[in-house]
C-alpha cells in the first residue's frame, strides 16, 4: 500500500509539473504578445504625434493664408475707395 501511495504522489507531482510547464508556456506567449502589442502602441503613438504635428502645421498655414487674404482684401478695398475719390474729384467742376 505504501508503494501505491508513493506512486500516486509521484503521479500527482508529474501531473502538476506538466500543468506548471503548460502555464509557463502560456505565460511566455502572453509576455511575447504583450511586447508585440507595446511595440504596436509605441508605433501608433509615434504616428499619431506625427499626424498631430502635420495638422498643427496645416492649421498654421491656413491661418497665414486667411490673414493674407484679409490683408489683400483690405488693400483692394482701400484702393477702390481711393479710385472712387479720384473719380468723384474728376467729376467735380473746379
Amino acid at each position: 500500500m505504501q508503494e501505491t501511495a508513493q506512486q500516486a504522489l509521484e503521479s500527482r507531482i508529474e501531473s502538476l509539473t506538466e500543468h506548471l510547464s503548460a502555464i509557463r508556456r502560456q505565460m511566455e506567449k502572453l509576455i511575447a504578445e504583450n511586447r508585440r502589442m507595446r511595440e504596436v502602441v509605441r508605433l501608433a503613438e509615434s504616428e499619431l504625434r506625427k499626424r498631430r504635428d502635420q495638422v498643427q502645421n496645416l492649421e498654421a498655414e491656413l491661418h497665414s493664408v486667411q490673414d493674407g487674404r484679409l490683408e489683400a482684401k483690405a488693400r483692394v478695398e482701400h484702393a477702390m475707395e481711393q479710385l472712387d475719390e479720384l473719380i468723384s474729384e474728376q467729376g467735380e467742376p473746379t
